[in-house]
């Protein structure tokens, strides 16, 4: 593991509106970059786990409501997680992220 185990991570919880994964929960990592080269995020769902997601993708989803993420939060928090859930992306975040893009 690795801060997630003694930080609290900051987490949007999101949901797909349309197309084959619609209604699909998605955790987003806003401060935790998935790649040295861009601005994608870190992202959690219960099929396919850990993987990559845009902001573009980001903003065609909607918030979801904690009773439709109550299970992934659970999931993440087996794993070792210490999670802080957000409502929203906020611009501190983007501009964090953009800073650990860079270092």
């Amino acid at each position: 593991m690795t801060a997630q185990d003694t930080e609290s991570t900051p987490v949007v919880f999101r949901v797909e509106k349309r197309g084959p994964f619609r209604d699909e929960i998605t955790a987003v990592f806003p401060t935790l970059p998935a790649d040295a080269h861009r601005n994608n995020m870190i992202c959690y769902a219960h099929i396919g786990q850990h993987g990559s997601c845009s902001w573009g993708w980001y903003c065609k989803t909607r918030a979801a409501r904690s009773e439709e993420y109550a299970d992934l939060l659970r999931e993440l928090e087996s794993i070792g997680y210490r999670v802080d859930v957000k409502c929203r992306i906020s611009a501190a975040m983007r501009a964090q992220l953009r800073r650990e893009v860079r270092s």
